[in-house]
């Protein structure tokens, strides 16, 4: 028994290591603080041609203005380029270097993000925020906290089963979202297995996928939801099962029951979820 703990326990930790390693963390900076710094944001519009990337790049070098962070989004061969610029080493101001910027043929309006105060800027630019074609709200985790943890302390079990059925609604319109992008089942659940990672939830990895049996097996990494209910002794994904369970019973148009058998809320390395056929009574 004590190899077997000893075991878990350097396997739990050689995942941490290798995970901290591998993950790629992206910060969506539509808040940036820097302290003591001078930043300033840029909304620059034009053309979509390399000569304005070339241009903002040595005009930035020229001047010794630093990017903090920059969004580039391009359609119908117009560029918008969001630019988080620090100008603490820079001797030319926001105001001149969008003059100077405003001069180039391909560039056609260069809009200003100011700070709050010094070093601290919010991207209030833009609105609403828009993902895959639909609006979406961005909550940190102290924001979640609330919504996933202390609705079950609060509500106990009741708050559970309600977490569990909104997750299942969730599910069921993923289905109905995904497959307007991929015709198969597998697709489709693979295209949400990136998702999820995309959009924050956590990392997905199917590791048995029987569409004829109706029988599956999925970690999730790093579940955000299980991850603000540390520590606990028993699991706590009870919307991203929900989430499971709808989408895998709409796959398989079959009502499926899912199981979270390992659980990272109470030291487990992943959370495992278990998904078959829900047994009939007669």
């Amino acid at each position: 028994m004590k190899d077997i703990i000893l075991i878990y326990l350097l396997a739990s930790l050689a995942y941490k290591f290798i995970w901290r390693r591998l993950v790629k963390f992206l910060n969506l900076s539509r808040i940036v603080s820097l302290p003591g710094r001078n930043v300033f944001g840029l909304v620059i519009s034009g053309v979509n041609k390399p000569e304005i990337y070339v241009a903002l790049t040595k005009l930035l070098a020229k001047y010794n203005v630093l990017p903090v962070n920059s969004l580039i989004v391009s359609r119908n061969g117009e560029v918008e380029i969001t630019t988080f610029l620090d100008f603490t080493s820079s001797k030319i101001s926001p105001k001149k270097l969008s003059e100077e910027l405003k001069r180039i043929a391909c560039i056609k309006n260069v809009e200003h993000i100011r700070p709050l105060s010094e070093g601290l800027i919010v991207d209030t630019y833009h609105f609403p925020l828009i993902v895959s074609g639909e609006r979406a709200c961005i909550f940190r985790k102290s924001v979640l906290k609330g919504l996933f943890r202390d609705i079950k302390e609060k509500f106990r079990d009741a708050g559970k089963v309600f977490l569990y059925y909104q997750g299942v609604k969730v599910g069921e319109n993923v289905y109905e979202d995904y497959k307007k992008y991929v015709k198969t089942s597998r697709d489709i659940l693979f295209l949400f297995a990136e998702a999820v990672k995309a959009i924050g939830w956590g990392i997905v990895e199917i590791v048995h996928a029987d569409f004829n049996e109706k029988i599956f097996l999925i970690k999730l990494y790093e579940s955000i939801e299980c991850e603000l209910c540390k520590p606990a002794n028993e699991p706590c994904g009870y919307f991203s099962k929900g989430i499971i369970a709808g989408l895998l019973s709409k796959l398989t148009n079959t009502s499926l029951k899912v199981n979270e058998i390992m659980c990272i809320a109470k030291g487990d390395p992943y959370c495992l979820f278990e998904a078959k056929p829900v047994k009939e009574n007669y």
